[in-house]
């Protein structure tokens, strides 16, 4: 659970929630809150989504990691971050019922509005879309009686909106999986790749598909190679590459971290490029 904005009045949070702040889905969700809010936080992040298209706003290197393990599964339909629990009423008494003195902004006697890490629709083995709460933090810090308390009401408020809540450590995310994703996140959207003309990239994404059936050498020469053929800046075929990962055209073991040195057989896995016209370019 994360720090709250400094809000020193029932006005100025009546403000936020009018505002639309921790309201709405997709790219029109706003997280109740953002990171300009606290500065001095540290180790934050602003990726801009695939899923649901918009900046996130996550406060931690944890929360990053789980950001993109939840961008690369093909059963999550959004990624709302820093989601907050609005029934305060509700909130409050599951704390007085537990026995657990509930928060307050510091320096007030105002109950202030907690916040879930992550709210997650998925799309279950029938199609239908589900919400499930999720809860990043440190194994360490589980051991802070104040922290369990918190997530002891965290989690009874979600149980009783009947959404499933759950709470991630470092022990249920794969840091080569993560920083793997991270690393080709940014080539994701074909905006973002820098190309003025469809039909030259199509053309060299064809070349990339067709030099990595054939040629099994290490993929950094064969991308480098590709670069100085097509007379392309350098870095242009790996930026090729990223997108095709990241769109799931090229297959390859994202479990293990990736190294550019090994050969192309080595990398990428066996039946492991689709057909370009999978692409979501």
């Amino acid at each position: 659970m994360a720090k709250q904005r400094e809000i020193l009045d029932e006005s100025k949070i009546e403000k936020y929630i009018k505002m639309g702040y921790g309201s709405g889905e997709g790219k029109e969700y706003k997280p109740w809150i953002e990171i300009q809010d606290f500065p001095s936080l540290g180790r934050v992040s602003r990726p801009f989504g695939w899923k649901a298209n918009r900046i996130h706003h996550l406060l931690s290197d944890l929360e990053k990691k789980y950001f993109y393990m939840l961008e690369w599964s093909d059963i999550v339909v959004d990624i709302r971050e820093q989601y907050p629990l609005f029934n305060r009423e509700l909130a409050i008494e599951i704390a007085q019922e537990k026995g657990i003195k509930y928060p307050v902004i510091k320096g007030t006697d105002i109950p202030y509005i907690m916040t879930t890490d992550f709210m997650i629709t998925i799309r279950t083995g029938t199609g239908q879309w589900k919400n499930i709460a999720r809860t990043v933090k440190p194994s360490a810090d589980l051991e802070k009686k104040s922290v369990i308390e918190k997530y002891e009401i965290e989690r009874s408020y979600w149980e009783r909106k009947g959404i499933d809540w759950g709470l991630v450590t470092e022990n249920e995310i794969n840091d080569n999986l993560a920083s793997n994703i991270e690393w080709i996140h940014l080539c994701y959207r074909y905006e973002d790749l820098e190309f003025n003309d469809k039909t030259y990239f199509t053309e060299l994404v064809n070349v990339l598909v067709k030099r990595l059936y054939k040629i099994d050498i290490p993929l950094s020469s064969l991308l480098s190679n590709l670069d100085f053929e097509y007379n392309a800046e350098p870095g242009t075929f790996l930026k090729i590459f990223k997108h095709l990962i990241a769109t799931k055209v090229i297959q390859i073991d994202l479990m293990q971290k990736i190294n550019l040195n090994n050969s192309v057989k080595e990398i990428i896995l066996n039946g492991g490029i689709s057909s370009f016209k999978e692409m979501k370019a």
